[in-house]
């Protein structure tokens, strides 16, 4: 929810605070026009796969006949990358935002426990790891719905990768935010248009072996990991993983980070 439209806090996109439901309501007007757009244009399937917190952000109610909701936040798998597979056509990330450092409008990456994140010692952030398993799969990003720096930093990654900018980043916890009908007429428009005509965009592809280095900040959460997993570190903070692919990689990261999660929630 940090790329929707009008979201520069993030008390605005937790689940508990006061300001969640105004923001839900545009991420749901986006993700509606998003949906509407590619069924326009000829998608034969649209699936969503709700990251966002704990995976229950979306109003089923509102989307359209045919599309597919995976909600819940299920983890990804070394043999199921969230629903996407080579039956696909492109990725859309919607509301995603620029990696950890980057210092634009609520930058970070994935958790606040994330200090930073290196593929084959590239930093990156979640557009890049999406991206990667996406490519895994041999399916390219074709649209980033994002701020301006979120949009900058796909197009870098994958030149051709159409985008739509919801605002403007003016800092950390700032933007120049466009209106909602701009943004939400030019979300349809590109939806319909990545439908009917893929953009030149190639899948982004890591070369294996790939390495994961994850560096944490301090807490209670680098503290579990290192209990799980002290093998996989090669530094007080750093903690490293190797495989075939990125999503085999990142999967086997989302498991220990499940394990540690339920440790920390048991007294």
């Amino acid at each position: 929810m940090e790329g929707v439209a009008g979201v520069v806090s993030l008390t605005q996109v937790k689940p508990d605070s006061p300001e969640y439901p105004e923001a839900r309501t545009w991420l749901m007007a986006e993700l509606v026009a998003l949906s509407a757009g590619l069924l326009e244009g000829g998608a034969e399937e649209v699936s969503i796969y709700d990251e966002h917190w704990f995976g229950r952000n979306i109003d089923i109610s509102r989307i359209p006949s045919g599309v597919r909701v995976i909600s819940g936040k299920p983890p990804y798998r070394a043999d199921w990358a969230g629903g996407l597979d080579a039956r696909h056509t492109g990725m859309i990330l919607h509301g995603f935002h620029s990696m950890e450092g980057a210092g634009h409008t609520l930058s970070h990456t994935y958790e606040p426990d994330f200090q930073a994140i290196r593929l084959n010692g590239r930093p990156v952030g979640e557009i890049a790891i999406e991206t990667a398993i996406a490519g895994d799969c041999g399916v390219p990003l074709v649209l980033i719905i994002a701020d301006s720096a979120g949009a900058e930093e796909a197009q870098r990654l994958v030149p051709g990768t159409k985008a739509v900018v919801t605002k403007i980043s003016c800092g950390r916890d700032a933007a120049e935010c466009l209106a909602l009908p701009d943004v939400l007429a030019d979300i349809r428009a590109k939806a319909l248009d990545v439908a009917r005509q893929p953009p030149p965009a190639q899948p982004f592809r890591v070369k294996p072996p790939v390495e994961l280095v994850c560096i944490f900040n301090e807490g209670p959460y680098l503290e579990g990991l290192r209990r799980r997993r002290p093998a996989n570190f090669t530094g007080a903070n750093t903690f490293r993983l190797v495989g075939p692919t990125t999503t085999a990689v990142w999967a086997d990261y989302w498991q220990v980070k499940l394990q540690v999660q339920r440790d920390l929630a048991t007294p």
